[in-house]
């Protein structure tokens, strides 16, 4: 038997096989790779309930940084605690010692870029080197983030009250979505119980042109659940936009439905707690129902001018026994009685806003106005207590009469940074009637209650003449009405100077030390808090004969263009804790002798 030496073609294929099997196995392995890093850039399909739920309660968070728009960290620089932004482009080339989240949009992560804790994208794409330096998990959706704002926080919208079902086609030119949409609208309160908006809402956006269409029906719980006329409202609403961070919006909507008096006080959440939970609810509610146009010009996070005429009817509602957790055998305040009647309303409002943050800031200026002109005939007025609106002694109101009024209210506010650590933060409030008759009841105004004067009871008298709310006589006929806010014009001062705090019962091991709450740890961030609060009411001096003895309204009554004197005015101080989305407090009147301080918790800041 011979031994033959192996062919060119044998020793060929021998060298190609080799090679296959060092190539192919690397290959697969860069394809895994690749796939892998595909898997973990985009997540196909929508977003889980609890994905959505956690990024929303990080956005909210006191301690987070809130961005809006696109957000860079240069390399090199170091951004403390948690850092969310939304509608907007992270370019991270340094680092962030807490979590990063993204919604509604793309993260670049730069060589060198370090996130010390999770990142979560939902509504984008990521880009970023081979080893990216997170050292927390990775996660990101494609699926864009879906939610509404209620006043300073997002809700998203997942659950059973926010959305019962939603269909949505997503087009890269178009982007238009349409949803069946149930949430609550606004309150818990006593005259509707839980209102809730059932309907289609449909948006729409080409470029830098936004259409949104809403048409709701609202179904209110009241003291049963009944289908009747007065459970049953309305909402409609068409607006277009054109202008992404900056431009006009035109728009019109239709409405029946319940609102509240003063709602430049205390927060809806606020209002709802008290009201569900301690059967105390701090504010008055009357219906609203007709139409109105408006256009508005925007710009920045919040700053807007905006200009709106329409006309309503305005009616009473009463009290409802609706159910709450504690206190149930206890009597709900009544609702006050409001003007009845037709009115045509020209509305202009202005708010600008340089705030650091809406949520927590730091610095910056807060204004918001409004100036509302009122032309309309009150079929029946409301009662207010003895000389605040009447006729010469021993008549009536006259029914159906044409009443014409100007009003306004300025909310003034500046936060001032004093150091790392320290501020000083100023506000002024003041409203009431400007030209015209006098106010209808439900536009007028009082100073009372935790969020204005909270070394003061909620609209309790102090004598004949009460100096927050403008009653007069004896506290329980004004009891009676329900205590409704008399005052044509108000003013009210503010000042708060706040500092952080630190406290951990078993060391601090956070190398970064931005973390703003943390129980399970034992372990607290926060600011502490002084501040002192002045402000009063008064009724404007109209000649004629009033129904008190000896025409004696000199403590309430002051010319057109008078300020009562600093003296007579109510005041305040007091202190507390501030954890961000929980604050304790106790306060003392000062002006007044005698009374005990009021201890409190707010579920907001102060201002």
């Amino acid at each position: 038997m011979r031994n033959r030496l192996p062919s060119r073609t044998s020793i060929g294929a021998a060298v190609v096989l080799g090679l296959l099997a060092l190539v192919v196995p690397a290959a697969q392995a860069v394809a895994q790779r690749d796939a892998s890093r595909e898997a973990r850039e985009r997540r196909i399909g929508g977003v889980p309930r609890e994905v959505a739920l956690e990024v929303t309660r990080l956005f909210n968070a006191s301690g987070t940084r809130r961005v809006r728009g696109d957000f860079t960290v240069a390399s090199g620089d170091t951004v403390r605690g948690d850092v969310a932004v939304i509608d907007g482009t992270a370019r991270i080339g340094g680092v962030i010692t807490g979590q990063l989240v993204v919604l509604n949009g793309d993260v670049r992560l730069l060589d060198g870029a370090r996130i010390a804790q999770a990142l979560t994208i939902v509504g984008g794409t990521l880009e970023a080197p081979e080893r990216p330096g997170v050292d927390g998990e990775i996660r990101v959706w494609s699926a864009r983030y879906r939610y509404r704002e209620e006043a300073d926080t997002l809700v998203a919208e997942t659950d059973l009250f926010a959305r019962w079902a939603r269909w949505v086609r997503d087009d890269e030119s178009t982007r238009t979505e349409s949803q069946l949409f149930v949430t609550t609208a606004h309150t818990y309160n006593r005259v509707e119980g839980l209102p809730i908006y059932i309907g289609p809402r449909l948006r729409v956006r080409a470029g830098d042109t936004r259409v949104r269409g809403e048409l709701f029906g609202i179904f209110r719980t009241g003291d049963q659940i009944a289908w009747r006329p007065e459970n049953r409202g309305h909402r409609a609403l068409l607006e277009v936009r054109q202008g992404a961070r900056s431009g006009l919006a035109v728009g019109g909507r239709l409405f029946d439905e319940i609102d509240a008096v003063e709602r430049w006080q205390l927060t809806d959440t606020e209002i709802g707690l008290n009201s569900f939970v301690f059967t105390r609810d701090y504010r008055d509610y009357w219906r609203r129902h007709g139409g109105q146009g408006y256009v508005s010009l925007y710009a920045g996070r919040a700053s807007e001018l905006r200009v709106g005429y329409g006309e309503e009817r305005w009616s009473s509602r009463p009290m409802r026994n609706v159910w709450s957790i504690f206190n149930d055998d206890i009597a709900w305040r009544a609702n006050p009685l409001v003007d009845d009647g037709v009115f045509k309303l020209l509305t202009v409002s202005a708010t600008i806003d340089t705030r650091t943050s809406s949520a927590r800031p730091r610095s910056g200026w807060y204004l918001r106005g409004e100036y509302e002109r009122g032309d309309g005939r009150v079929n029946v007025f409301a009662p207010l207590t003895e000389g605040v609106r009447v006729p010469p002694a021993g008549t009536a109101l006259p029914l159906n009469q044409g009443v014409t009024y100007g009003r306004g209210l300025l909310d003034l506010r500046r936060y001032n940074r004093l150091g790392p650590s320290a501020q000083l933060n100023v506000r002024a409030v003041v409203g009431g009637w400007l030209d015209g008759d006098p106010l209808p009841a439900q536009r007028r105004f009082a100073v009372s209650g935790i969020d204005a004067l909270p070394g003061f009871d909620f609209r309790q008298m102090d004598g004949t003449q009460d100096l927050g709310t403008c009653a007069t006589g004896i506290e329980t006929l004004y009891e009676q009405l329900g205590r409704p806010a008399q005052c044509e014009r108000m003013v009210l001062l503010q000042a708060e100077w706040k500092g952080d705090f630190r406290f951990n019962f078993f060391g601090d091991d956070d190398d970064y030390g931005d973390r703003r709450w943390n129980v399970g740890r034992m372990r607290g961030d926060g600011t502490w808090v002084l501040f002192a609060n002045a402000g009063r009411g008064w009724l404007i001096d109209r000649p004629g004969p009033s129904s008190l003895p000896n025409n004696d309204l000199a403590d309430l009554t002051y010319g057109k263009g008078e300020i009562p004197g600093f003296g007579t005015w109510r005041t305040d101080v007091g202190g507390g804790f501030d954890f961000g989305d929980l604050g304790v407090y106790v306060a003392q009147a000062v002006s007044q002798s005698g009374l005990s301080p009021n201890v409190y918790v707010r579920l907001s800041r102060r201002f």
